[in-house]
């Protein structure tokens, strides 16, 4: 991490702290270039996290792709309000990418196991949202009944 002072690359951390839910790291850090302290906020990013797509393409995974598809199922129906709706999506988006970084041990994950973590984090919170999820798309149909069949 750069410091925010000098742009010194190197810095020890001397606390670190899990905030909101541990979704993200707060850390104080201590410049080894000008001997200032200065925090930072630094929560998990995705970049180096890769699909493997259903024809066998691998593409860099893409955080806005698994909101936005979990946001629209939620926000669905008359009378929805879209903040409280957001934040749920947020909020199930987040443990998927964390479950995601536990599971992969080579950071290349298959697109049926991402379907199959949303799947089941809707499920816990209400059914409907679930299987609407997986009525959005025949290949997530597929998937579905694969890992139903499964259970």
């Amino acid at each position: 991490m750069k410091c925010i002072y000098c742009n010194h690359k190197k810095s020890d951390v001397i606390n670190s702290r899990g905030i909101k839910n541990d979704s993200m790291v707060w850390r104080r850090r201590y410049c080894l270039g000008c001997k200032k302290i200065f925090t930072t906020k630094e929560s998990a990013v995705a970049d180096n996290l890769f699909i493997i797509k259903r024809n066998g393409i691998r593409q860099r995974f893409i955080y806005e792709k698994l909101f936005a598809s979990i946001f629209r199922v939620i926000n669905t129906g008359k009378n929805r309000d879209s903040g409280d709706d957001a934040k749920l999506a947020k909020k199930i988006s987040e443990l998927i990418v964390r479950k995601l970084f536990s599971i992969s041990s080579n950071k290349t994950i298959s697109s049926n196991t991402i379907i199959e973590l949303v799947h089941k984090e809707l499920k816990k919170n209400n059914s409907s949202f679930a299987d609407m999820y997986i009525a959005y798309s025949d290949y997530r149909i597929k998937v579905a009944l694969s890992f139903i069949k499964r259970i």
